[in-house]
């Protein structure tokens, strides 16, 4: 039987579009090359700013060039695509009408693994971008599992933007210090889980181990990988397991 083609829609942005394809070739259980994933990426890095569409501050749309390499991943024969962008989700039924093949979801994969792995869970906390948390891309999902959403306060929102833009995207270390008070802060709240929900903090989840150390942070670009290895009909390392 022919191996599953992964498709990867990316440049939302580059580093975590490395992030991901690294970390499928990390997480898949392979004795030779010819035991892994093929994957087709399209970096596209001049698709539009999703948070900045999504909050009006521009009206430049990403959806006709999310469209677009949607279908040249589908010409390339990719089984299914994936991705790598929280806030691009916002844009996910509008591309999965114009391909015939399926298109994973991240953030519709992470709650319901919250859900499955967390016995009596009432409440996910969200660290996003304000495009996501705007979006209502994830209450969508936790409505769906009748869960609670809290997300950052104001000034915890932006700071964790000049995480993710003045730091992570920007190719700089990030202030790991004030983003786990940003987490605490979430705890105090009442949150079960913290999802981190941007693939720019995923980054620092690799840099830090967070889910490794807490296993009430859930990454949803670990999440993403794993469910991108099951569905193409590979296994996960038993190395690589999700917390």
């Amino acid at each position: 039987m022919a191996n599953k083609v992964l498709g990867v829609l990316g440049g939302l942005g580059p580093q975590a579009t490395v992030y991901f394809s690294d970390m499928v070739v990390r997480y898949t259980e392979a004795a030779s090359d010819q035991e892994h994933i093929p994957m087709i990426i399209l970096n596209d890095t001049e698709i539009p700013d999703r948070t900045a569409f999504i909050l009006g501050t521009s009206e430049e749309s990403p959806l006709p060039k999310m469209i677009e390499d949607a279908k040249l991943l589908e010409k390339a024969g990719c089984s299914m695509i994936v991705i790598p962008c929280n806030t691009a989700h916002f844009f996910y039924d509008e591309v999965e009408k114009n391909v015939s093949i399926p298109i994973i979801n991240i953030i519709d994969e992470t709650v319901r693994y919250c859900v499955e792995s967390t016995p009596g869970i009432k409440t996910v906390g969200l660290l996003a971008t304000q495009g996501t948390v705007q979006s209502g891309s994830y209450k969508r999902y936790t409505d769906k599992y009748d869960l609670e959403l809290i997300t950052p306060d104001e000034e915890d929102e932006k700071k964790l933007m000049s995480i993710i833009y003045d730091q992570v995207k920007a190719g700089k270390s990030a202030d790991i210090l004030e983003f786990s008070e940003i987490i605490s802060n979430m705890k105090r709240r009442g949150a079960d889980v913290i999802v981190l929900g941007c693939t720019e903090l995923s980054v620092i989840n690799r840099e830090y181990g967070l889910t490794v150390r807490d296993r009430e942070i859930k990454d949803s670009m670990e999440i993403l990988v794993v469910k991108s290895i099951e569905k193409c009909g590979k296994t996960v390392s038993k190395d690589c397991k999700l917390n």
